[in-house]
Parts: C-alpha cells; structure tokens; sequence
C-alpha cells in the first residue's frame, strides 16, 4: 500500500493517452486523505463514546435497583458504536483494491464521497437523536422512582434543570455540526465535479475507435 499513488500514476499512464484539465496524482491524493482523516475521526469518537458506555454501564452497576435507568444511556452508545462500526466495514468491503484499474478507483472515491454526504445529512437520526435520548430518557425514569420521597417541587426542579440542559446542548450540537456539513459539503461538491471529469475522461480513453 505505501505504492498506492504510483501504481495509479502508472495505470493512469497506461490508460490515457491525452492531456485532460485534471491532475488525477493530486485529485486521488486529497480523496485519499480525506478518508484517512474521516477514518480516524470515527475511531477517535468510537473510543469516545466506548469510554463514556463503560463508565455510564459501571455507574449503573454500582447500585442496579436505583441506577438502571442509565443503562439506556450505555444502550443508546452501543447502538451509535455498532452503527458506526458497521458502516466503516461496509465501505470497507466496498473499496476499490488497489490492484484494480484507475478508473474503478475514481468510481469508487465518487461513491464514498456521496456515501459520506449521505451520512452527514441524515446525521441527526443515527446519531445526535440517540444520544440525546439516552441522557434525556434516564431522568424521566429517575423522576418517577423518586418523586413520591420528596415534594414534587423538589423532584421536578432537577429534572427540569437535566432535561433542559440535554436540550441545550444537543441543539447547539446539532447546530455546529449542520454549519460543518454544509461547509464539508461545499468542499466535497468541488471535489465530485473533478473527480466527474476524471472518469469521463477514463470512460472516453476506454471507447474503441471507429
């Protein structure tokens, strides 16, 4: 693999034999680190949230009968973790070899450029919802084990303050990360056209000539 970008020039050069308006060693080396970065920021969140489901699932444990409730937390994180797990091996298994012809690379930067934007738009569903769920679920549980041993005001007062605060933060969550998708997008819209003109350029050198 420390060829990859070689092997491509080579099969670039054996593929095309006229000049076109993109330069293929540096379009494949941004689409190929970029998904080295998106690579491991998903691994740096999946630890992340490991960590934070192991000590919500130790927390719990310490006392069972009373803590339960924050298990859906632990739920809520293994679900994303398992999610994002699963989408990593999926484009994974998809992935262009890197013994294949330029042009299937190309084709399948195109696809997981698309994949990625997919996931970024429907990013509140898979992921910002069940997170938030799993805090906001909990107090609700916690409430009504423990409102009858003190006045409702009492009761009521901190889960107003929990819940209030998960939506708070959640919404600026959500806010931040539309602002970064959007940016990303513009980005990646730039990068499909070129990537666009590559492949035509492959699929026109590959016609036989009449």
């Amino acid at each position: 693999m420390n060829n990859f970008l070689d092997e491509l020039l080579e099969a670039w050069q054996s593929q095309c034999s006229k000049s076109i308006d993109v330069n293929p060693d540096q379009l494949l080396k941004v689409a190929r680190l970029e998904r080295r970065v998106q690579f491991w920021v998903d691994i740096g969140i999946i630890s992340f949230f490991f960590c934070v489901g192991v000590y919500m699932t130790w927390f719990a444990f310490r006392d069972i009968q009373k803590g339960w409730p924050w298990l859906i937390n632990s739920a809520s994180v293994a679900w994303v973790i398992g999610y994002m797990l699963f989408n990593r091996w999926r484009r994974r298994h998809h992935a262009a070899h890197f013994d294949e012809p330029l042009l299937a690379h190309v084709e399948w930067s195109i696809k997981d450029i698309e994949h990625q934007m997919w996931l970024d738009r429907y990013s509140p569903w898979w992921y910002i919802l069940p997170i938030a769920l799993g805090c906001m679920i909990p107090p609700v549980f916690l409430f009504a084990m423990n409102y009858r041993e003190r006045p409702l005001l009492d009761s009521l007062m901190p889960l107003l303050s929990a819940e209030g605060f998960f939506a708070a933060t959640f919404v600026f969550v959500y806010l931040v990360m539309k602002f970064g998708v959007r940016k990303a997008n513009e980005k990646r819209r730039q990068e499909l056209h070129s990537l666009g003109a590559l492949r035509e350029s492959l699929l026109n050198t590959e016609e036989p000539h009449v």
